[in-house]
């Protein structure tokens, strides 16, 4: 699927309401992208979980606790994040591991915002990045250890916890601040073998060196996965985007939920 010609259907019925009600829509429209999520989940028997760029390891808690037998894998690349989160991760029966996913595994520097509050707060904000963010004003480097997707299929604890993802039926959440390409770069064994990802994407560079939309979407296509949906959460810098493994899933099972995600935008009225 052509990525521009996704992004105009999407704006057709997007964009009115984004002009219309601005973050009251904009927060609505992401709702509903995440309510779709999950919907994908229970209709295509997903079993398996990778919440990619974690922090409190949300989404791979609540995947867990809402069906016995489910694997939930959390990586957290910021060192402070995860000793603050670990012990409730993996009380929950997730495995949350400290790596920054990236496309060569080794020691990198992790750039945190160390501003006053920053450290009052103990570096615990969520924008930080193996990219420079560009709306930080004083920063620190941390080195933290890297790894591709690749190799963390590989790695002794994953296998322990998820023996094959070709046995599993697999879905990604993928939050890593501005390092979605090298993420994807990185994952050219793993991610095919994977049914669908939630992943942000950024329209504008905000971390230097990023790549925008339209790159990291033909970085998917080139793994198999097409465009399905996306939200206006952060419009029109930011959004988020599930795409679809089209060897594993086919466009047509997806109708209805297209259907429905269309509808529900399309009524949103603000509560008054």
């Amino acid at each position: 699927m052509d990525y521009e010609a996704f992004e105009q259907a999407q704006n057709s019925f997007q964009a009115p309401l984004v002009d219309q009600y601005d973050r009251a829509f904009k927060q609505f429209s992401n709702q509903e992208l995440v309510r779709v999520f999950h919907e994908m989940i229970m209709k295509q028997g997903v079993n398996c979980l990778l919440e990619l760029g974690a922090h409190r390891a949300a989404t791979s808690k609540r995947f867990v606790k809402a069906k016995q037998g489910r694997k939930a894998v959390a990586i957290e690349a910021n060192p402070f994040n995860f000793n603050k989160f670990a012990p409730t991760a993996k009380d929950a029966g997730v495995m949350y591991a400290h790596y920054a996913l990236t496309d060569k595994t080794g020691p990198l520097n992790l750039v945190l915002s160390d501003s006053d509050q920053d450290r009052k707060r103990g570096h615990t904000k969520t924008s930080n990045s193996i990219l420079q963010n560009k709306d930080f004003g004083r920063t620190m480097n941390i080195e933290v250890p890297g790894i591709t997707l690749d190799d963390l299929e590989q790695e002794s604890a994953f296998k322990a916890y998820v023996p094959s993802l070709e046995d599993e039926r697999t879905a990604l959440w993928i939050d890593v601040e501005g390092a979605l390409s090298q993420l994807l770069r990185g994952a050219s064994a793993s991610l095919p073998k994977c049914l669908f990802a939630m992943a942000e994407v950024e329209r504008v560079e905000r971390f230097v060196g990023q790549k925008t939309a339209e790159h990291v979407a033909a970085q998917f296509a080139e793994l198999g996965f097409f465009p399905f949906l996306r939200d206006s959460e952060y419009m029109p810098t930011q959004h988020n985007i599930i795409f679809v493994n089209g060897a594993l899933i086919q466009p047509e099972e997806l109708t209805a939920l297209k259907d429905t995600f269309i509808n529900n935008i399309k009524e949103f009225r603000p509560e008054t």
